[in-house]
């Protein structure tokens, strides 16, 4: 599965494949209702914006996950799939091009900004987060998710809230300076 395919809907038609069957000959059961498998595959494809490299991790996750499950059970955890999968993405990212920091611009947040966003490719908005350093490009995997409130966001990017906080507003605030730049808000008709 490659390429569109696997990239529709931020995964949908690779997630649906895995939801509809046992993984590796295993039943894996997520215990909390926010942490399903559409999910976690979002949340690879964000971190690595590449929709192969977060197949790979999003499998190796779930294989993983299968075999712990037949050796010692599941953590008791609610959020823990979703924990060794930012590992997952932070090691293969590790060995990828580095951007250089640099100063990206930043604007106020708009009313026009959900226009805006609809206009995105999913992959455009996975490029743009996975570009971001760690650790905002975690909150703002997470944060854009919808899915996690503060407090579960900051707990699984190991983060105070002050701080959590802090890189969320500047990277929505470069984002909505990205987006400006490359949808410019369209005239009231």
């Amino acid at each position: 599965m490659g390429g569109k395919e696997a990239t529709t809907g931020l995964g949908n038609t690779l997630v649906d494949e895995i939801e509809a069957r046992n993984v590796w000959g295993f039943q894996i059961s997520v215990s909390a209702p926010k942490q399903n498998l559409a999910q976690l595959y979002r949340f690879c494809f964000l971190m690595l914006g590449d929709s192969g490299k977060a197949q790979e991790v999003f499998q190796r996750t779930l294989h993983e996950a299968a075999r712990r499950a037949a050796r010692e059970g599941l953590p008791n955890e609610r959020f823990w799939l979703f924990r060794d999968a930012r590992w997952r993405c932070l090691e293969a990212s590790e060995t990828d091009l580095q951007a250089e920091p640099l100063e990206i611009e930043e604007q106020e947040i708009t009313a026009g900004t959900a226009s805006q966003i609809e206009r995105l490719e999913p992959i455009q908005l996975a490029i743009w987060i996975s570009a971001a350093p760690e650790p905002q490009r975690t909150a703002l995997a997470f944060f854009y998710l919808d899915e996690f409130d503060h407090r579960e966001i900051a707990d699984l990017a190991e983060l105070k809230l002050s701080e959590l906080s802090r890189l969320l507003a500047v990277g929505r605030r470069q984002f909505q300076a990205w987006l400006g730049a490359t949808f410019p808000e369209r005239p009231p008709v």
